[in-house]
This record gives C-alpha cells, sequence and structure tokens, in this order.
C-alpha cells in the first residue's frame, strides 16, 4: 500500500480497509481467481479510489520518510544523498497516473509476474507490458537529473 500512497499513515488505514473488505467479501468469493488475485484486487480498488479521493482535496505534500538506520561505518554525505534520492524517486511516483505507479508497484516494487498482474489490473496482457514500460519511460523522465 505504501508503494501506491506514499505515505505511511494512509498506507495503514487502508490496508485496515482491504482486510475489513476481503472479510466481508469472502462469502461471495467463488474460487474463480487465486485468493492472492481476488486480495489483490480489492486492494488495489482501495488504493485507487483513496487516490480519487485525494486528488479531489489536495493536502500536503509527500510524508517524509524515516531515517534509514546507518550502519557505523556510513557515511553521512553518502546517507544524506541516499534519502534526497528516496524522496526524488517518491516524488516522481507521486506524479505517475494511478495506472501507471499500480503497474509499476505491482511488476517491479511487489515483483507480481506480468500475467497475474494483468489479471489483478483486469486488463490485457499487452496493456499490462505497455503500462510498464510507459511507466519506465516517464521516470526516467523524470528522473532523469536524479542519475546525470
Amino acid at each position: 500500500m505504501y508503494q501506491m500512497t506514499l505515505n505511511h499513515a494512509d498506507a495503514d488505514d487502508l490496508t485496515q480497509e482491504v482486510f475489513v473488505r476481503a472479510a466481508r467479501g469472502l462469502p461471495a468469493f467463488d474460487g474463480r481467481a487465486e485468493f492472492g488475485t481476488w486480495l489483490h484486487r480489492i486492494a488495489l480498488n482501495c488504493a485507487k479510489s483513496f487516490l480519487a479521493r485525494r486528488a479531489r482535496r489536495p493536502t500536503a505534500s509527500l510524508e517524509e520518510s524515516p531515517e534509514p538506520v546507518a550502519s557505523s561505518f556510513e557515511r553521512p554525505d553518502r546517507r544524506a544523498a541516499g534519502a534526497e534520492t528516496d524522496a526524488q524517486v517518491r516524488a516522481a511516483l507521486e506524479r505517475l497516473p494511478v495506472k501507471l505507479r499500480a503497474a509499476i508497484v505491482l511488476t517491479v516494487l511487489q515483483d507480481v509476474p506480468l500475467p497475474e498482474a494483468a489479471r489483478i489490473e483486469g486488463c490485457a496482457l499487452p496493456t499490462m507490458y505497455w503500462r510498464v514500460h510507459e511507466a519506465r519511460r516517464r521516470l526516467k523522465e523524470l528522473l532523469a537529473d536524479v542519475w546525470s
């Protein structure tokens, strides 16, 4: 959920909502899809609904990520650069349309195979391939100055 909302508190709230919806919907689960696919679909629907509501009422920007735990040998300048890069990646993800963000979150961050991601999103496999490709292309553009 965090990869979709980019906010820990919202992700926690949505996770609870997903499991409440799943518990309520369990009697209607007919087994046509795998349970994991069904649960992923509920999660994505919750996240998309939340993002649509949030888009209608813009609020604060991205939350600050917690400080990473540094090893005793990590240089402070590298730690600061890593935190800045993380913030830029989060900002780039936030600028992606929801369908592209969902595609990249499922396939890259959650390592869901493309055919399964297409089933979760309810789209054709070629559409999922395009969404992942387009999300990567846009992220590359948005993050060009980070890795140049």
